[in-house]
């Protein structure tokens, strides 16, 4: 070992992930960076938090011959509608999952782990039926609801959103935008499960904008990813999400306007929560938060109140994405897009086509997860987007804005992030 990785060493065993940027060094790099960005950017400000930046139309280039997606091609819809390349993964997903195959067990898959993971499903799974598949209309996400006939009026679009907006935060949601509709994003066709036939998407009334919430996954847990104690994270917001869009549906209907609540079903959700100002496209294929980073799942409620609505934003995420590359790196089915630059490549069929991204490959993606018996969200962990809200690491995305962005990786991976064993983190989250 020569003198450079004898120091290279030394400073990682000094530093803690905590500590490091109010060390010397980090300080010094935040400094750095900050300066960097608020020269190019004057309106930027530390209480700004994220160099934000606004944008009149969607910032992700979409195909002028775009044709909307049939929600048959989804991943899980093909396995559960028994496409041979995807149904045995589905199969052994769910039968280790629900107890019918054995689980690997140990510290991750023992019984303890199923059962929160289980429980965490439950509403999900035993209220909705399949909504997390797809299905509309099922259990908390039933379109039907008593509109009451004294609709409330508002002296304007923008004091009608900042109520829903106040109400939807109130009822679950970690963070709400105001969509407009946009039929692009919505399925053409949905599948009918018992005939497994295609049919049209017709909703029951032609909405004006999308009320799109994302709910945040708890941070601990998904530590534990690709472990069952991950998988139970993100059924318990798929759990709470039904709830919310319940609520927030019920919520408008009593204002006096129509509501569709939806979870994965009726339209594709990440495109919609880019409309909403939520967040950025990301290398993963789904979207990352300013605050949560990738940790969110998004339902949404289609409604006809005339509100206003929010600019989609960017804050680097692409950009850092070219030269990032931890979640193609750590997936262990490398269903992740390598290519340095996003295009209108699909990564199998259950990419929606025409629209400039990274695809992912979800027939890879569901492989391991049968392999597995729980899902993976390794992408989610490993992402350096993914941290709690301190200041420190609001200064390292700030980062994410400027020349610094090649190094930033490198630093991720210095102090432990990402790098998280599933079993010994089980154990930590059962013990702390």
């Amino acid at each position: 070992m020569d003198s450079k990785e004898n120091d290279f060493r030394d400073i990682k065993l000094k530093l803690s992930r905590r500590n490091f940027l109010k060390s010397s060094i980090g300080i010094g790099l935040g400094a750095s960076v900050l300066s960097y960005d608020m020269l190019a950017n004057p309106e930027n400000s530390l209480a700004a938090g994220l160099s934000i930046t606004k944008h009149d139309t969607m910032p992700v280039e979409i195909s002028a011959d775009y044709q909307r997606m049939e929600q048959k091609n989804t991943v899980i819809i093909r396995g559960r509608t028994g496409d041979p390349k995807i149904k045995p993964y589905f199969d052994s997903y769910l039968g280790k999952r629900d107890g019918l195959i054995p689980q690997k067990g140990g510290d991750g898959w023992s019984e303890i782990d199923a059962a929160l993971d289980i429980a965490a499903w439950s509403v999900e799974n035993d209220f909705n039926k399949g909504s997390a598949a797809g299905i509309a209309g099922n259990g908390l996400y039933s379109w039907e609801g008593k509109v009451n006939p004294n609709m409330v009026t508002f002296e304007s679009p923008e004091a009608a959103s900042k109520t829903i907006k106040k109400a939807a935060a109130f009822l679950g949601a970690s963070l709400v935008g105001i969509a407009p509709y946009d039929e692009r994003w919505v399925y053409s066709t949905v599948v009918n499960m018992k005939t497994r036939e295609s049919v049209p998407n017709n909703l029951p009334f032609k909405p004006k904008s999308v009320i799109v919430m994302a709910l945040e996954m708890n941070y601990e847990a998904f530590q534990t990813a690709p472990a069952l104690i991950g998988a139970a994270a993100a059924g318990n917001i798929y759990s709470n999400m039904s709830a919310t869009a319940h609520k927030v549906a019920t919520f408008v209907r009593r204002l006096g306007y129509q509501a569709i609540p939806c979870g994965n079903d009726t339209a594709l959700s990440v495109p919609l929560a880019i409309h909403a100002g939520l967040g950025e496209l990301s290398r993963i294929g789904i979207l990352v938060t300013p605050k949560f980073g990738p940790r969110v799942r998004l339902c949404k409620v289609f409604t006809d109140m005339p509100l206003a609505v929010d600019k989609p934003i960017t804050f680097g995420v692409k950009e850092f994405c070219t030269t990032c590359m931890k979640c193609a790196d750590a997936c262990p089915s490398e269903a992740i897009s390598k290519e340095k630059e996003p295009s209108f490549q699909l990564g199998s069929v259950s990419t929606n086509p025409g629209v400039k991204k990274w695809a992912a490959d979800g027939e890879k993606c569901a492989s391991f997860w049968g392999e597995n018996g729980g899902d993976c969200g390794i992408c989610i962990k490993v992402c350096p987007y993914n941290k709690l809200d301190e200041w420190q690491h609001d200064l390292a995305k700030l980062g994410t804005r400027t020349p610094a962005r090649p190094i930033l990786r490198f630093f991720d991976d210095l102090f432990g992030y990402g790098k998280a064993n599933a079993v010994d983190e089980t154990k930590k989250f059962w013990n702390k």
